[in-house]
C-alpha cells in the first residue's frame, strides 16, 4: 500500500491540477472517496475537481452533497462540459470504483487526458482503461472508501466529520452493513473512521431511504422468480431506479431460504440497463457478471448495459446461468 500511496502523491503533486471521475450512477463508495480525495489534494495546494453526474445523482449522493453545502464545505463539482475546459496537457485524471472505460461518468476524458490514474476494488476485467500511469486494482478491499482512509491515515491528515461520516456511510452501503467483502482490515478502518469523527446520526440520515421506497421494493420482492433453483431474479420494470436500489434489492432477495445467487435488473437512466447480483458464495456472482460483460466480487457483482431493453438482458442472465 506505501507504494500506491507514494505514486499517489508524487503524481497529485507534479501536475497543475486533478481531476476526479467515479462511474455513472455514483454511490458514495465513488464520490465519497472522490471528495476525500478533493479535499486532499487541495491540502497539497492543487486545484481538484469532481466529475458530477450528468443524470440523477442517488439519493445518498444528494444528501451527501446538501450535508457539503449546509457546512460551508466546498468541492470543486464540475459537469463534464465544465471539465473539459479545465482539462490542460499537466492534468492528471484519477478515476475510482471502476478499471472499465464504458462505466465512467465521461469515457471522452480518457481520450482528452493523457495521464491516468485508475484505483478500484473490483475483480480485475480484461476490458480495462488502457495506457494509465498507474492502476492499482485490489479485490481483497471491501471498498474504495477502505482505500481512500488508508491514505489519509498514511498521511497523517485528518479531514470534516461530514466528509468522514461520508466515507464512513459509502463503506457501509459497498459492504451492505458489513455483512459482504469484510476482512478484519474493513473493519479496523471503520473504527479508524470513527475515531476520526464519523457523526452515527448523519450517517443515519445519508443512508435512510423514504417509506414509498420501502413498499415498492417489496413489490418488486413479491414480483421476483427463479430462473433456475437457487437462481432467484427481480426484473424491476420501465421505472429508472438508482444503482443502490438494484444492490439493496438483490441483497432482500439473497435473504430467502435456499437461494444462493439473486439478480435484480433495472433501468438506472433512460438508456442504460443496470444489473446487480448477490451470491452466497457458492456459485460466483463475478463468473457470471464477467459472462455478460461485467464484474466484481465473488458474493457481489454487477454490470451495465446501454440500448438493450430488461428482457434482453435477462435473456443473457439465463443464458449463462442454465450453461453454467
Amino acid at each position: 500500500m506505501d507504494y500506491l500511496f507514494k505514486k499517489l502523491t508524487e503524481n497529485i503533486k507534479s501536475h497543475s491540477n486533478v481531476i476526479l471521475m467515479t462511474h455513472k450512477h455514483p454511490d458514495l463508495d465513488g464520490m465519497g472517496s472522490a471528495i476525500a480525495l478533493a479535499k486532499i489534494i487541495e491540502s497539497f495546494k492543487k486545484e481538484a475537481y469532481v466529475v458530477y453526474p450528468k443524470e440523477k445523482a442517488t439519493s445518498s449522493v444528494e444528501k451527501a452533497v446538501a450535508a457539503l453545502n449546509k457546512n460551508s464545505i466546498i468541492i470543486n463539482f464540475k459537469n463534464s462540459a465544465a471539465i473539459s475546459k479545465i482539462v490542460n496537457e499537466d492534468s492528471l485524471l484519477i478515476v475510482l470504483d471502476t478499471q472499465k472505460p464504458q462505466l465512467v461518468e465521461d469515457s471522452k476524458l480518457l481520450d482528452k487526458i493523457k495521464d491516468i490514474f485508475v484505483i478500484d476494488h473490483h475483480t480485475n476485467s480484461s476490458d480495462h482503461i488502457e495506457n494509465t500511469i498507474f492502476e492499482y486494482i485490489n479485490s481483497n478491499k471491501s471498498s474504495v472508501v477502505e482505500i481512500i482512509t488508508e491514505y489519509i491515515r498514511y498521511l497523517n491528515k485528518t479531514l470534516d466529520p461530514v466528509i468522514i461520516t461520508i466515507l464512513a456511510a459509502g463503506m457501509e452501503i459497498d459492504t451492505h452493513s458489513y455483512s459482504l467483502k469484510t476482512t478484519e482490515n474493513t473493519f479496523k478502518i471503520a473504527e479508524f473512521l470513527t475515531r476520526l469523527g464519523s457523526d452515527l446520526i448523519l450517517k443515519k440520515e445519508l443512508l435512510q431511504v423514504s417509506k414509498e421506497e420501502i413498499i415498492r421494493r417489496n413489490d418488486h420482492v413479491k414480483n421476483s422468480y427463479f430462473i433456475r433453483d437457487n437462481y432467484l431474479l427481480c426484473d424491476m420494470g420501465e421505472e429508472i431506479n438508482d444503482n443502490v436500489d438494484l444492490a439493496i434489492l438483490a441483497d432482500e432477495l439473497l435473504r430467502f431460504d435456499q437461494v444462493e445467487v439473486s439478480f435484480a435488473v433495472g433501468k438506472i437512466g433512460p438508456n442504460t440497463i443496470g444489473v446487480s447480483a448477490r451470491s452466497t458464495g457458492k456459485v460466483s456472482a463475478a463468473v457470471i457478471m464477467e459472462a455478460i460483460g461485467g464484474g466484481g466480487h465473488v458474493t457481489d457483482a454487477a454490470a451495465q448495459f446501454e440500448g438493450k431493453t430488461n428482457a434482453e438482458v435477462i435473456e443473457m442472465i439465463k443464458k449463462v446461468v442454465m450453461e453454467g
